[in-house]
């Protein structure tokens, strides 16, 4: 060593040390500790190597004590601490803290030395190896100098968090109970605000935050204390101080399901709910260990007692805090089963939460499609994991969502794991600034299976949440699926727990206040409407179910907004089933007799949606007006409600079952004589005919196909009329269109291109020119092509030709005929356009009564 040594300090330390010169390595280490180039180049040199040497001279106890000084300080360093690896250090300082007869100061500094050597795990593995965690508690079982203790406890706290093979022998040595009894005493001699005392009480708590960052059950039972469980209540007067590390303690300890009970007896919820209402801003471990209290019956008493519930509520309508209102619908759905609780958050504004909610997800299901990232049914539930989820419901029990062993009971020290649970606690809660996917959350307090009704859905349907994959999944696998999917899963709990608190509020026999709202049932159906959720479907029907809600849903026109749902039949069906009651059919007539206007026309035009009985239609329709409301809204093109009475009047023809006639022909009344004989002469057999028509337009025809299939034509051209023999033969009133239908079909062209006023022109013709074949050829056709776009010019063409079974008929297809809605109104308005709207009106009147009337 003497041979590498090129500084005049470390040679001069080397030579005082071989001559055992007190005096001569004191003046060496003041020198080293007061002249910073001197310390630097004693390092460089490797000077480390002699101070750790030093450790060992007991007997030269200020040598000793500035020895460690130096070192402690040095390792503060991981340079330092790297050049001391491999020495004996670990071992030197450990005999230092086991010699008791040194002074206080110098165990402080020994104390502190091993805390900065356990930075490095090497450095914490070897002082365990050493003896150094036994030694440390056998010094906290001292009464000794306040400072010691910090430096102690800081030291193994340092221990635990580097290396974690040390965590065991912690445990089991029992020194998380001593240092919750020097936190407790400390916090009882602290009311004098001595500085050295809340220094050491700081240093109780930053360890005891740190054992409890595992959620081993076994660090909250050592936290109890000796008696009445002070070291809980020493934590929880901590909090009410705002002191920030004993409050991280406290989130951490509420994270074990088993204490959360103690902790809520001994003051943690009214503690948490007033700091989060003092707060200049919201800390993220009290609104969280908030929301953990939330899963015991016997905390959420206390909560609601302590106006928890507003607090919550509030922060949820806060836009500043949307980061957290996942798990804050996640803890307010736990008090699903209480009914005073829920009544306390519809009063406080639950409906204004959960529409905003409502309004957020449909937001995120359009930019989910515009952006083709949405992943339909990924996150299904398979059916194999829907047993298990109903399994674990049943064993977890009610009293907690979250215990790890079905036989736990509050206030059992026997009942603590003795092991860490096997599956990770609250992974949301914990993580939610950094991994906020976690899905092991689900509670089966109050589990969305439960809540939400199987019926009128397949059981795998049910189940999918388009939200939440399973409540029971690997660590592993959560925390790998965590990492990819953190935002969307952030968004589905929020979305499950909306779609949970809706799902009770609509399970209440008694009615909720604004539940059936114009704002509630529009944002519900919006998100059915995009998201097509069954379970959402579902909470709209049992809303539809409640009678209470029948006469709002109707005066704000939800059957047609039912019309354009997802599951519009069964909502048409639930409303028909309540409609047809004595008790509504009574408030539907007082409304029609007594009713405010606007409310009269929408119950008017909503009456065919909803009931089925002709009885019942006959009595409100016709004996107490509501029919005449209808064709008030028809005839008033600008009326809000124009297109819904289009589709209410179709509704109507068709609940009364109203058939179209059916056509065989369309035949005139002025039919010339049928008894034309056929001559066969020796006039001159031309190939075609050219017929010249009124308007001075000509149109060649083939003579011989004329003569086979009509006799008026064979006559015509070929017996003793003027007209035989001749090239150009003039035909009166007859159209061009018309005439190239009757020869396209002749010929046994294709023809249902033509308009229909052309084929329904055709048909007098081929009538007039006895051509009964093809007249039943283009009467079929007519009949068949008629649709929303041509109802109008048929039934203009029947008036205009006093073809009155046509022209009923084209109306009773336009009441009956299944179209869309868009397609009703399409051909309503070209009815409107003609200048016979008012008689088109008038016969649909006619034949709406016809039948409404009868017996």
């Amino acid at each position: 060593m003497d041979e590498r040594q090129n500084s005049p300090i470390l040679q001069e330390l080397v030579k005082c040390i071989k001559l055992e010169s007190k005096g001569g390595i004191l003046s060496c280490l003041e020198r080293l500790k007061d002249d910073s180039r001197c310390y630097k180049q004693f390092v460089k040199d490797g000077g480390l190597d002699v101070l750790v040497n030093l450790l060992r001279y007991f007997h030269n106890t200020k040598a000793l004590n500035m020895t460690l000084s130096i070192l402690a300080n040095a390792c503060m360093n991981s340079d330092a601490r790297e050049k001391v690896r491999g020495s004996r250090i670990a071992s030197y300082v450990v005999s230092i803290v086991k010699y008791i007869k040194l002074s206080s100061s110098i165990v402080c500094r020994a104390c502190r030395l091993i805390g900065n050597l356990s930075e490095c795990d090497w450095h914490a593995k070897s002082l365990c190896e050493a003896g150094a965690i036994q030694a440390l508690i056998n010094l906290l079982q001292l009464n000794t100098y306040v400072y010691t203790y910090l430096m102690a406890i800081r030291a193994i706290r340092i221990i635990w968090s580097t290396y974690e093979g040390s965590r065991e022998e912690i445990l089991e040595s029992r020194v998380i109970f001593r240092i919750t009894y020097i936190l407790v005493s400390t916090k009882k001699k602290s009311e004098k605000s001595d500085k050295k005392y809340m220094e050491l009480i700081e240093t109780c708590l930053k360890a005891i935050c740190t054992f409890l960052a595992t959620l081993d059950p076994r660090v909250g039972e050592q936290l109890r204390g000796e008696k009445d469980i002070q070291g809980y209540k020493s934590i929880v007067q901590c909090c009410d101080m705002n002191n920030k590390v004993a409050i991280r303690c406290l989130y951490n300890l509420c994270q074990i399901a088993e204490y959360r009970p103690i902790l809520g007896n001994f003051g943690a919820i009214e503690s948490f709910i007033a700091l989060i209402k003092d707060r200049l801003e919201l800390s993220k471990e009290t609104l969280v260990s908030l929301c953990l209290f939330c899963r015991e019956a016997v905390n959420r008493a206390k909560i609601k007692m302590a106006s928890g519930l507003e607090l919550m509520l509030s922060l949820l309508k806060d836009t500043k805090n949307e980061k957290y209102h996942p798990m804050l619908l996640h803890a307010l759905a736990q008090f699903v089963y209480d009914d005073p609780s829920i009544t306390i958050m519809v009063k406080n504004g639950l409906l204004d939460v959960l529409i905003v909610r409502l309004k957020k997800m449909v937001t995120e299901d359009v930019s989910n499609e515009r952006t083709n990232v949405s992943k339909k049914r990924e996150n299904d539930s398979p059916p194999s994991k829907q047993t298990e989820l109903k399994y674990n419901k049943t064993n977890l029990g009610r009293f907690s969502s979250d215990y790890y062993r079905d036989d736990w009971s509050p206030g059992s020290a026997t009942s603590v794991s003795s092991s860490p649970p096997s599956t990770p606690p609250l992974p949301f809660y914990d993580s939610i600034e950094t991994d906020e996917s976690g899905e092991d959350n689900y509670s089966p307090v109050c589990s969305d299976a439960e809540m939400m009704d199987t019926e009128d859905e397949p059981e795998a349907k049910v189940e999918s949440l388009k939200s939440c994959k399973s409540i029971t999944i690997d660590t592993e696998e959560f925390q790998n699926e965590g990492k990819e999917t953190k935002s969307s899963n952030v968004c589905e709990y929020a979305n499950v727990w909306t779609l949970v608190l809706l799902s009770r509020l609509s399970h209440s026999n008694d009615p909720i206040d604004r539940l059936a709202d114009p704002a509630t049932i529009e944002a519900l159906s919006a998100y059915i409407r995009h998201a097509k959720n069954p379970r959402a479907s579902r909470i709209l029907t049992r809303i539809i179910r409640n009678g209470a809600y029948l006469m709002p849903l109707l005066k704000q026109g939800f059957v047609f907004e039912a019309e354009t749902l997802y599951g519009s039949e069964q909502y048409t069906r639930q409303l028909c089933v309540l409609a047809e009651t004595g008790g509504a059919v009574g408030e539907l007539t007082s409304i029609l007799l007594r009713g405010e206007e606007a409310h009269k026309l929408i119950i008017a035009v909503s009456i065919p949606f909803v009931i089925k009985s002709r009885y019942i239609l006959k009595s409100l329709l016709n004996n107490h007006g509501g029919l005449q409301l209808i064709f008030h809204v028809l005839s008033d093109q600008q009326h809000v409600l124009h297109e819904n009475a289009i589709c209410s009047i179709c509704r109507l023809a068709n609940t009364l079952e109203i058939q179209p006639e059916i056509i065989e022909k369309c035949q005139i009344t002025d039919t010339a004589s049928t008894d034309f004989p056929r001559v066969y002469d020796n006039h001159p057999k031309l190939a075609t005919v050219t017929f010249e028509l009124d308007d001075g337009t000509t149109v060649d025809a083939c003579r011989q196909t004329l003569c086979q299939k009509s006799d008026a034509f064979s006559a015509m051209l070929e017996g003793y009329f003027s007209e035989s023999g001749k090239k150009r033969v003039k035909l009166r009133n007859t159209s061009k269109e018309a005439l190239n239908t009757l020869l396209l079909a002749a010929n046994g062209a294709t023809f249902e291109n033509r308009t229909i006023e052309s084929l329904l022109d055709a048909v007098l013709l081929a009538d007039k020119f006895l051509m009964a074949d093809i007249s039943d050829i283009l009467t079929e056709s007519s009949i068949s092509q008629l649709n929303y776009k041509n109802f109008s010019k048929a039934w203009n063409w029947a008036k205009a030709n006093s073809c009155h079974e046509l022209k009923s008929s084209c109306v009773k297809r336009f009441l009956t005929a299944p179209m869309t809605k868009p397609e009703k109104v399409q051909a309503f308005k070209d009815f409107s356009t003609t200048e016979s709207f008012q008689e088109f009106l008038d016969e649909i009147r006619k034949i709406i009564n016809s039948v409404l009337c009868q017996r």
